[in-house]
């Protein structure tokens, strides 16, 4: 049995693979809005931390905004970028206390969370937390993590 286009097909770039996926559909509106297609198309590879509609709705009321309101801000790229980091890490590849740098400079550290895996930002005490929820969906230019919570970047 074949499937027209399953989420987790390694010939599909990021793009392609968020767009096959009905759980990452705010994601998919927002990359767009935010004129991250080609970044995100790009050779890399590249390890995305997406958060999922659930998560885009929870920080939607968090933040008292619209999704209109979320995908017209300024600061949507930015927001982005913190879910990025250059280089492919597989779930297998991440450790506890183990720090990464996404696109925009955001360092995301990788802590325990419940069962599994997680990552913090921290400003001034201020701590944002999102667990992996799916790992491992592979890409041709990398690698994609769903988690439950929109990072947000911190003032630097």
């Amino acid at each position: 049995m074949l499937a027209a286009c399953d989420s987790n097909d390694p010939d599909l770039d990021i793009v392609d693979t968020v767009v096959a996926d009905a759980q990452l559909t705010v994601l998919e509106q927002a990359v767009i809005e935010a004129n991250l297609t080609g970044a995100l198309s790009a050779d890399g590879p590249l390890t995305v931390f997406a958060p999922t509609d659930a998560a885009f709705t929870a920080a939607l009321e968090a933040l008292d905004l619209t999704a209109a309101e979320l995908l017209a801000s300024p600061d949507l790229a930015a927001i982005l970028q913190v879910h990025v980091v250059s280089g492919e890490f597989e779930a297998d590849d991440l450790d506890i206390g183990d720090t990464l740098t996404s696109l925009n400079g955001e360092v995301l550290t990788v802590v325990a969370d419940g069962s599994g895996l997680g990552l913090d930002t921290e400003d001034e005490g201020t701590a944002s937390n999102a667990t992996i929820v799916t790992t491992d969906i592979e890409a041709s230019n990398g690698v994609i993590h769903k988690i439950d919570f929109v990072l947000l970047p911190t003032d630097n």
